[in-house]
This record gives C-alpha cells, sequence and structure tokens, in this order.
C-alpha cells in the first residue's frame, strides 16, 4: 500500500542527487576533452573521425549542462520519473564518446596510449559510480558505454599483459555493479526511514488534530449537556423549597407540583436521549431485520403524532403503502418519531407528509419525511447533525428539544446501513429521506400493531432472577411475583445452579451483568444453559440487564443477538420484553415441530427464522417509550 509514495520519494531524490552534481561534471569532462586531445594531438590517427567523436563529446557535455539549467527553472516541466529517465539519456550520450575513443589509442603508433586511456575511462568510472550508483537506470546506461569497448579493444589485441588487463577491467565492471547495488540499497533505505519518519510525523499531526476536535467537541457537549441539565435541576430546587411556604394556598402548591412534574419528565428525557446516544457510540445496540409491512409501521407512528400537529393545526398526511420492508422496525420506529417530532416542532403552518418512494428500485425504496417549516439555512446542513445545536433555538429553549434528536437519527441510519439526506432551505421547509431494503411477505412472521398483551402471558411462569445486589433481587421478585410469576433468587452463578439443582427449572433466566468474584452474567448465563441442556430443557429464555456501555465482551453479545437490557430498564420495557421472547420461542418451536406433523413449514428469511434470534422489539433500549 505504500510502495508508490515510497518509490515517488525516491525519485525525487534521485532527481535532486543526480541534477546536483551536474556542474561538477560538466567541468570534469571538460578536463577529460582536453586530457585526451592533448595526449592524441602528437599523432592523430584519422583525423575526421577524431574531430567528430571529440566535438560529439563535447557537444552532449554542453548538452549536459543544458539539461541541468532546465531542471533547475523548470522543475514540473516533467514527472521525477520523466527528469531521470532523461538524465539517463544524457548519461548514455556523454560517456559513449570516451568509451568509443580507445579505438584511436589502438590505432596510435605509441603503445603507452591505451593504458593511458584505459586509466582515464577507470577515473571516469569511479566518478559515475559517486554520482550515479544509487540509480540502476543511469548506472547501466553509463558504464557499459564507458568500459566494454575497452574491455573488447584489450582482448582482441591476444597479447599477454593486455589480457590480463581486459580480466581486471572485466572483474573492475563486475565489482562497481556490485557496490552500486548496495550502494543503491542503502539509499533506498535512507529514504524510506525518511518517508517513515514524515509518514510518523504525519500521522502524529493528523492524531493530535483529531484529539483536539475530539477535546473540543467533548467539551462543547458537557457545556451544552451541563447547561441543559442544570436547567431542570435547579427549577426542581427552586420549586421544592417553595413547597415550605405555608402561607401557600393548595392551588399555588398543585400548580408548583405540576412544575415540579414537568421538569422532572424533561430531566428524564434529555436523561434516556443522553444514553441513546452513548449507546450508539458504544456499538451495543443491535440490528436485528425483521420482514414486515411498512404501512404498520406508519400507522405507530402517525398515531403518536398526530394529536400533536392536530394541536398546532397541522395536517399530518401518511401515504398508503403496500410495501414490504426487511428492517429493523424499533430502530426504524425511533428514526421516524425523532423525525416526526422535529417536524411537528419546527413547523407552524401547513402540513407533513410521511411515506415511501420507490422510484423504479427493485431493491426497495427511500422513506420520507416531509414539513412546511421553518426549514435549515446550507451552512447549517452539517451543524444539525452535531449534538445540541438547534437551528433558532439560541436562547437554548428546552421546550423546543435540546438538539439530540437528529445526531441520534443519523446514527441509527447508519447503524442501518443507509445514509441520512437532507434537502431544506429557509422558509420551504425540510425532506430527510433514507433508504430501506424490500422484503417478502412470506417472511412476515407477526404483525407490529399486535399488542405485547396479546402475546404469552407471565401468568404461572417460572424466573430466575440472578444479582448480586440483594435490593434488585428483592425488587424483581416482588414485580415478578404481582405479574403472577413464580420466581427464585439467586446471588450469583453457583447459588442459580444449586437452585436448579433443587428441580426448578426456569421459564426465563434475568441476569445481571456484573457480578461478584468477577464473573459476568454471561458466564452465569452459559452455566445455566448447560445445566439446563443436561436435564433436557432447552430453549429457555435469557435476558442480560446492565448498566454497563462500553464493554467489548457486551459488542460481542449484541453481534451475536443475545438479549441486552441496559439500566434503568422499567417495568413496562421488562415485561414487553419477556413476552416477546416468549412469543418468539414458542414460534421457534412450533417451526421445529412441523415438518414432524406434516405441515408445512413458514418459509425463513434472514435473521427472523433463526432460533438464535430473539425479537428485535426484545433486544434494545430503543423501545424505551414502549408501554405494554
Amino acid at each position: 500500500m505504500r510502495l508508490d509514495p515510497i518509490q515517488r520519494a525516491i525519485d525525487e531524490d534521485l532527481v535532486r542527487v543526480l541534477y546536483a552534481q551536474d556542474p561538477i561534471a560538466f567541468f570534469t569532462h571538460w578536463f577529460s576533452i582536453a586530457v585526451l586531445v592533448a595526449i592524441y594531438w602528437p599523432a592523430v590517427p584519422s583525423p575526421p573521425l577524431f574531430v567528430a567523436c571529440f566535438g560529439f563529446y563535447a557537444a552532449a557535455n554542453c548538452g549536459s549542462l543544458a539539461l541541468w539549467i532546465c531542471n533547475r527553472r523548470y522543475p514540473r516541466l516533467a514527472s521525477p520519473r520523466g527528469w531521470i529517465v532523461l538524465h539517463a539519456v544524457r548519461g548514455m550520450l556523454l560517456y559513449s564518446a570516451p568509451g568509443l575513443a580507445i579505438w584511436f589509442a589502438f590505432q596510435s603508433p605509441q603503445a603507452d596510449l591505451p593504458l593511458l586511456h584505459t586509466v582515464m575511462l577507470v577515473t571516469l568510472a569511479g566518478g559515475v559510480f559517486m554520482s550515479n550508483g544509487f540509480d540502476l537506470l543511469n548506472f547501466s546506461t553509463a558504464i557499459p558505454f564507458l568500459l566494454f569497448p575497452s574491455i573488447v579493444m584489450h582482448f582482441g589485441t591476444h597479447t599477454f599483459d593486455r589480457t590480463i588487463l581486459a580480466i581486471v577491467l572485466a572483474f573492475f565492471f563486475c565489482a562497481i555493479n556490485v557496490y552500486a547495488m548496495s550502494y543503491r540499497k542503502l539509499f533506498r533505505q535512507v529514504v524510506q526511514a525518511r518517508v517513515d519518519q514524515q509518514y510518523l510525523a504525519e500521522s502524529l499531526a493528523e492524531q493530535k488534530h483529531v484529539a483536539e476536535e475530539a477535546s473540543l467537541a467533548k467539551t462543547r457537549f458537557f457545556a451544552a449537556a451541563s447547561h441543559d441539565l442544570r436547567q431542570p435541576l435547579h427549577a426542581i430546587g427552586l420549586l421544592a423549597a417553595s413547597l415550605n411556604d405555608t402561607a401557600a394556598t393548595p392551588v399555588q402548591h398543585a400548580k408548583t407540583a405540576e412544575h415540579i412534574v414537568y421538569n422532572v419528565e424533561a430531566l428524564n428525557q434529555l436523561f434516556n436521549q443522553v444514553l441513546d446516544l452513548a449507546r450508539l457510540e458504544s456499538g451495543v445496540t443491535q440490528v436485528i431485520r425483521l420482514h414486515f409491512r411498512l404501512a404498520e409501521l406508519f400507522e405507530r407512528v402517525g398515531s403518536q403524532y398526530r394529536p400533536q400537529a392536530a394541536a398546532k393545526g397541522l395536517a399530518l398526511r401518511i401515504a398508503p403503502t403496500a410495501m414490504i420492508v426487511h428492517d429493523d422496525p424499533v430502530l426504524l420506529e425511533r428514526v421516524l418519531s425523532n423525525l416526526l417530532s422535529n417536524a411537528v416542532r419546527y413547523t407552524e403552518e401547513g402540513a407533513i407528509w410521511l411515506g415511501v418512494r420507490r422510484a423504479g428500485q427493485a431493491w426497495g425504496g427511500y422513506i420520507e419525511v416531509r414539513d412546511s417549516g421553518i426549514g435549515i439555512p446550507a451552512g447549517e446542513h452539517e451543524q444539525i447533525f452535531e449534538e445540541f445545536y438547534q437551528v433558532a433555538n439560541p436562547q437554548r429553549d428546552a421546550r423546543q428539544g435540546h438538539g439530540l434528536g437528529l445526531p441520534t437519527v443519523k446514527r441509527l441510519v447508519e447503524l442501518l446501513g443507509g445514509e441520512l439526506q437532507l434537502r431544506s432551505a429557509p422558509g420551504r421547509g425540510s425532506v430527510f429521506r433514507f433508504p430501506v431494503q424490500a422484503g417478502e411477505a412470506g417472511g412476515i412472521v407477526a404483525s407490529l400493531n399486535e399488542t405485547a398483551a396479546g402475546g404469552p402471558s407471565t401468568q404461572g411462569r417460572r424466573v430466575l432472577c440472578i444479582d448480586d445486589e440483594p435490593s434488585i433481587l428483592e425488587g424483581l421478585a416482588s414485580l415478578l411475583a404481582r405479574w403472577g410469576c413464580s420466581v427464585r433468587g439467586a446471588r450469583d452463578e453457583a447459588a442459580a445452579l444449586a437452585v436448579l439443582a433443587q428441580g426448578f427449572v426456569p421459564d426465563a433466566v434475568l441476569c445481571d451483568y456484573q457480578l461478584a468474584n468477577h464473573r459476568t452474567g454471561a458466564q452465569a448465563l452459559s452455566a445455566v444453559r448447560n445445566a439446563l441442556a443436561r436435564a433436557g430443557h432447552e430453549g429457555v429464555v435469557t435476558l442480560l440487564i446492565t448498566g454497563d456501555m462500553a464493554s467489548a465482551e457486551l459488542t460481542a453479545l449484541a453481534l451475536q443477538g443475545i438479549p441486552v437490557l441496559h439500566k434503568p430498564v422499567t417495568p413496562a420495557r421488562l415485561r414487553r420484553t419477556l413476552e416477546m421472547l416468549w412469543q418468539q420461542a414458542e414460534l421457534d418451536r412450533g417451526r421445529a415441530a412441523a415438518p414432524v406433523s406434516g405441515q408445512r413449514s413458514a418459509p425463513m428469511s434472514g435473521p427472523v427464522t433463526d432460533p438464535a434470534l430473539p425479537p428485535a422489539s426484545a433486544l434494545r433500549e430503543a423501545n424505551a417509550d414502549d408501554e405494554v
């Protein structure tokens, strides 16, 4: 993945190093031309060829200088690799002239000229090694043209001393190539180390920036949360103090109590919204997809917000649809509830529209919520998805919400695998839309509008409760007993197994997550299930209850579809969860028995028909507002 950036960095460094030495090479080659001409001048063999050869040498040297000037003045004229190739062509032309000029030494009557010329070539080869050895292309296009003609000419004389010299030159050629390979490897390592340091510095700078942004966001979040939490607490404190006023009339006391209840409800709503965001951020919110009729979900959320819309004189229109979707109905209901709540809050006249647009998409369609409200300026389209940010509420009036609805909606839509889209302008209303997947009619197992009371009754059910807090055990036992359940309590895993050993076979096991002796509820439930399985009792409903938000094990349990409720758990939520789990368990047993009795089983598609997965509405804190 990092090969290309490193290679580019190597190329950029090669260009700088190669061209940095060209001015010195220019004067070196002029010195070489002067020395060679002086050596051959007393008896020039083949004058026309000599003039042509050394004229070409001088022209190539001047062209090398021109290329250097061009690189300095117009560095963006070519890519780094392009400049390297041009420098290699320059080297091939420049070093071929002195290399081929060895022929003149063997044509001269002076016996020592081949040796002198060879010494000059070896000197130039040393310069090539120093200046071009770290680049394979430049080195391999210069050294062969410089040394091969000399090696061939010395071997061709068939004399002992020249043959030895040719062998030495060949060995020198091989050695200089080996050293050049090491030179290139070292150069690459140096550049790679520099690039690694640069990446590390950039990464640290980026992480520092992210940390600073997160710190600022956390500061803004806590500042806004502190303000919105302090407001109702301050009001409650003042109102509670006023109850001690003996001069106040019963009517005033009743009014004060009403205000206290209102502020407590506002505080509870804000607290639940913050917990919702915390659960989404921690990754413990589970997605359980079911096949269901979208019209039923529309009717559920519509019936909830029609009275509020009517109180403001708004029309809440829900487009009829026969579409069946495959999605999480609980999380989807949470999304629509937040969007409709915002639409009602920020619309003073006109209408609100909820519907789905297929737009010819075979895979599904888009759910849209439209309103004719105040609209959102284009510059605030990103900001509205930040926690506690609100349009047109600089006074932070709690009656207009707390600015947590849309951040929750965005995270829920992303959790469901979609993207929340927004079209809005001031005075022209807003349109929120997100995708949903089409489902299958054969995959529907129940209607969303069936009440929990219509499911299996709690009367006569046997429940085993595991919790190391005596007050919680006592509270659960009292609550479940009022529902008609037979309850046994256990402080830890060993006590729970002892209850089972006494012959108590539970229909459900409720277990706290954090137990004494560094044990977890997941371990306790596993031990209980194993004990029940050995006794021939399988399919017992299990439920974890925890106040933990960020445990890695909880995240793993959520991915496995194991039911988890997060504290605080209301009695209505607990009862609804248990009844839905029992309902799912009975459906699973019915499907397992259907093939045996010769009946045709219902079509199974997706997680809804997997016996290991409980129903969606039994698994999340997202149903915090559901009442039985």
